[in-house]
């Protein structure tokens, strides 16, 4: 699969912040086969962030009280998690308290939330983006955050969708609207050049 990216941006640790998107097992179990690679080297970047010192963000959906609270996502997609099973899949190796929670709304990371403000004051410019699902909430989350003059790193190789190509459009349209396509071994090289 290969990505005509229309910009050139590079990864730099000082501006950077990793967004886990929706890892949760409710969500990535729809993604067969391709979740164990995926969550793998989510994992690894996760990792080195926390040698870079670049914050982690964990984006993660609740339960409702009342389904209502869904709005329009419980017409297109149902109720969501269930109380008790909202937490995040095995394998992604966050110690606790090595990440920060955003509470998800809708798509996009940045709806309804304070991920801006919170990105503005650690002073954090880019974001590089893994998870669940490539075409929708990972693409969602890249435009929101270009169209706030964040860079949106979006790591192929650590996202995954219902399918092969929902995955590889997802990829196709980020790379020719708003995101840089990148792999984890980018991503690593990049996190590894930190302080050297």
């Amino acid at each position: 699969m290969t990505f005509a990216n229309r910009v050139a941006w590079t990864i730099d640790p000082e501006k950077s912040a990793l967004l886990i998107h929706d890892m949760q097992p409710h969500y990535v179990c729809a993604v067969g086969a391709a979740a164990a690679p995926m969550i793998g080297n989510v994992a690894r970047i996760a990792s080195a962030c926390r040698a870079a010192n670049a914050p982690i963000f964990v984006s993660r959906v609740h339960s409702c009280a009342d389904p209502e609270e869904r709005g329009l996502m419980l017409e297109m997609w149902g109720a969501g998690p269930t109380q008790g099973v909202e937490g995040l899949v095995p394998g992604l190796r966050l110690p606790e308290g090595g990440f920060r929670e955003v509470r998800k709304r809708s798509y996009s990371v940045f709806f309804a939330s304070d991920f801006e403000v919170l990105l503005r004051r650690l002073g954090k410019s880019s974001l590089i983006v893994s998870g669940v699902y490539t075409s929708i909430g990972c693409a969602a989350s890249a435009m929101d955050a270009f169209m706030r003059d964040i860079k949106a790193f979006a790591v192929a190789d650590a996202m995954a969708d219902f399918t092969p190509e929902d995955h590889g459009e997802g990829l196709r349209r980020m790379a020719r609207t708003c995101a840089r396509i990148v792999g984890t071994g980018d991503v690593l090289a990049a996190l590894g050049a930190f302080g050297k």
